[in-house]
């Protein structure tokens, strides 16, 4: 169950700060079912009760929806569209694996737009 929660915060934190914009979208899809299958993969391997399970599928759809947020405020001409776009792709380059295992860090790409967002807040 640690391992689960994990994966959703490791995930929500590593792109955490404010974007928006077409590509980025398909990224954000991308990571989002990225996220939810590695947790799916998870609950597969853990004793849940079926509320148990809603619970966790609940929370990831609403991390899904917290990380979309997290990407709405950018149009494609700003400056941190790129650095964004490279965050999300990083990300979901990762194995299931690799994001449990992420703890507080981050891929250099997202750690280059956090740097670069923290300048816009």
């Amino acid at each position: 169950m640690k391992a689960i929660y994990g994966v959703v915060v490791a995930v929500f934190f590593a792109v955490s700060g404010s974007v928006q914009a077409d590509d980025l979208g398909e990224s954000y899809n991308i990571m989002c079912e990225k996220m939810k299958s590695c947790a799916l993969k998870n609950i597969g391997e853990a004793d849940l009760t079926p509320d148990l399970r809603a619970m966790v599928m609940a929370s990831l759809e609403g991390a899904c929806v917290s990380i979309q947020q997290q990407f709405n405020n950018v149009a494609t001409a700003h400056p941190l569209y790129g650095p964004a776009s490279a965050c999300m792709k990083s990300m979901t380059a990762l194995s299931c694996e690799q994001i449990e295992n992420m703890s507080d860090e981050k891929t250099p790409e997202c750690a280059r737009y956090e740097k670069m967002a923290e300048s816009y807040q």
